[in-house]
């Protein structure tokens, strides 16, 4: 049982080493991550809000909206818009990928284009968290080995709670493993803290690293599915990302307005926080085009406080 322990113990301390880097900016970068749409929300508050004229004050149809930030914007086409339910609210009109405009619904001033620097660090942050901010055929690679790296991490995790494991489950023999104590100094603190920081937070660690295999292999995300009675979906990807795709009529027929669209979103999601209609020949949020076509295709999730809705003409 010694042996076998020291050979658990190098091989937690070789992996933790070899893919320490790696996982420390995956840690870093998620921060960032979790707290991505309260920086935006903070960076672009003065435009993100606007002045209702009258209590009943009609709004411009979205289109104008969209042509006057087309106007207004030489540097790429409006790739989708985004309405929101409060009155204050500006309109969002994106621009290629990941660039914004707001416009305001009343008067259609177009207001400006928000915290650009923000929204291209906030990318990048997003891709060196993903694949290593690696670009063209390299991001198969970074991909990988983030994976890896979250796999290794799960690893450590559940080795350190094996390595942690007392002998005796005495009060004195498991204190220095619970709390920190006074007086150390050198590889007995550090020991100390490694202990204690890793035992309170191995719950938090293997809920994120078990959920992030989920993200990363597809044969992790069909386990669950098979683990929960239900049959694995042949893409993988967040829940409400695949498209809904509508039959074009026999006959021409215009498309509807996406004033129109957005209504008909919000009947299907009664408590809707946005409504986005994605435009044909802009680039969705990842670079992928969005899809044309003569009729839309819809794609949301329904009820709870944050429900949202998205459509794509």
């Amino acid at each position: 049982m010694r042996t076998f322990r020291n050979i658990i113990f190098w091989i937690h301390l070789i992996a933790g080493i070899a893919t320490g880097l790696v996982i420390a900016i995956m840690s870093f970068t998620g921060v960032v991550i979790a707290f991505e749409k309260q920086l935006i929300e903070w960076a672009e508050r003065d435009v993100r809000t606007v002045q209702p004229p009258s209590p009943d004050a009609p709004r411009l149809p979205v289109e104008a909206l969209v042509e006057r930030v087309r106007a207004a914007r030489t540097d790429g086409q409006p790739s989708g818009v985004t309405v929101y339910p409060e009155p204050t609210s500006s309109v969002l009109v994106s621009i290629g990928r990941g660039s914004v405009t707001y416009v305001n619904p009343y008067t259609g001033e177009v207001l400006g284009n928000g915290a650009t620097g923000l929204r291209g660090f906030l990318q990048w942050n997003v891709e060196l968290h993903r694949w290593l901010a690696a670009s063209g055929d390299n991001r198969a690679v970074g991909k990988a080995i983030t994976g890896a790296s979250n796999a290794v991490f799960l690893f450590l995790a559940i080795s350190g709670l094996y390595l942690w494991w007392p002998r005796k489950w005495t009060l004195r023999a498991m204190r220095p493993s619970l709390w920190f104590r006074r007086g150390l100094k050198g590889k007995a603190r550090d020991w100390n803290w490694h202990n204690v920081i890793g035992f309170w937070s191995l719950p938090v660690l293997i809920v994120l690293t078990a959920s992030g295999m989920v993200i990363s292999y597809k044969w992790a995300s069909d386990l669950v599915y098979t683990a929960m009675g239900h049959e694995a979906p042949a893409r993988q990807g967040p829940p409400g990302s695949a498209s809904v795709k509508v039959p074009a009529p026999d006959v021409e027929t215009p498309r509807k307005p996406m004033d129109a669209l957005i209504a008909e979103a919000q009947k299907t999601s009664p408590t809707w926080s946005s409504a986005t209609v994605r435009l044909g020949g802009g680039a969705r949020p990842g670079g992928a085009p969005a899809q044309g076509g003569r009729g839309p295709e819809a794609k949301g999730e329904r009820g709870g406080k944050g429900a949202r809705t998205a459509w794509t003409r």
